[in-house]
């Protein structure tokens, strides 16, 4: 196959309607042939977005025009992250590397891979001078059998409350970016991005349970967002649990872990899954003591070389 052409589209160029459907539909081909979706939730739901602060496409097409492969790039706290994915009809024919090669100077390439495509990936990473500097594990667990968790605690200055639209959006967006302000995806949640959240088959505002100051109902401490995806299946996610930067250390994240597992077990779910940094020790180990083992492992890959660089740079 001849080298693809690879164009970009950002907030000057953005995806046409017929650009985007094809873009989800190359992915979801993708997913059905690998077992795992190649984008994660944030890179789907920005294929369609309107707004393109800090978000370019790259599609690349064969000779006859078809789209055989897409990339999407983000910049904003920390080093460009990006994700790719190539028509399974396209695969080892250099359009994965086209992309790659196109992708901003010093970016870090996520892999959402299981099994065998997880295999592929790493061969991928490797033949193209990448190595892996970030590991997100996938833990679950039961919510029918196995170990049971403690029953939530809090004192009383706190109360507990479902989130209310139209009442808690900016109050949670506060806490979130409070919570994550180190944390390059989570932490930089803007309105937009939860509008898009809200608006998705799955949104119920009972599952976004909220501690709140128990004097000051609209003052939040901490969150738990839980997620059913899709709506009425039988697999839960502990999606967001978000604690005030100034309440770290009361115990709160476990109690509101706690709450959202109480939750969702409520509603005759099989298990629940949750996403988390390998680097996060303190919660890894909260998880473990609360019967989640590790399922799978996605990892983020950069050049060595912009390794290297970014460490001359750092401020001492």
């Amino acid at each position: 196959m001849p080298r693809p052409n690879v164009a970009l589209r950002d907030a000057q160029h953005p995806l046409t309607a017929d650009e985007a459907d094809a873009v989800l539909a190359l992915a979801a081909d993708a997913a059905g042939v690998d077992g795992s979706p190649a984008l994660s939730e944030q890179f789907r739901l920005s294929v369609r977005a309107r707004e393109h602060d800090g978000v370019d496409h790259l599609l690349a097409t064969d000779a006859g025009g078809t789209l055989v492969g897409y990339a999407q790039s983000r910049t904003g706290e920390g080093p460009p992250s990006a994700e790719l994915v190539v028509a399974p009809a396209a695969r080892r024919t250099g359009v994965g590397s086209a992309l790659l090669a196109s992708l901003p100077d010093g970016v870090r390439v996520w892999s959402h891979a299981t099994g065998a495509a997880a295999d592929a990936a790493t061969s991928f990473a490797r033949a193209n001078g990448l190595v892996a500097v970030r590991s997100l594990h996938v833990m679950g667990r039961s919510l029918r059998d196995g170990p049971a968790w403690p029953t939530a605690s809090l004192d009383g200055r706190y109360a507990v409350r479902s989130f209310e639209p139209g009442r808690d959006e900016d109050a949670w967006l506060a806490l979130n970016a409070a919570a994550f302000a180190h944390h390059p995806e989570q932490g930089s949640l803007r309105r937009a991005d939860l509008d898009q959240r809200t608006a998705e088959p799955w949104w119920d505002p009972a599952g976004l349970i909220l501690v709140v100051e128990a004097d000051a109902p609209d003052v939040l401490a901490a969150s738990h967002w839980t997620k059913v995806d899709p709506p009425g299946g039988d697999v839960g996610e502990v999606y967001v649990v978000a604690v005030s930067s100034d309440r770290q250390g009361q115990g709160l994240g476990r109690a509101v872990t706690v709450l959202g597992l109480d939750h969702l077990r409520s509603l005759g779910l099989d298990r629940v899954v949750l996403y988390v940094d390998e680097d996060n020790v303190a919660a890894v180990r909260t998880y473990a003591a609360l019967g989640f083992t590790d399922v799978e492992v996605h990892r983020q890959y950069a050049r060595a070389g912009s390794l290297d660089a970014a460490s001359a740079t750092a401020p001492g």
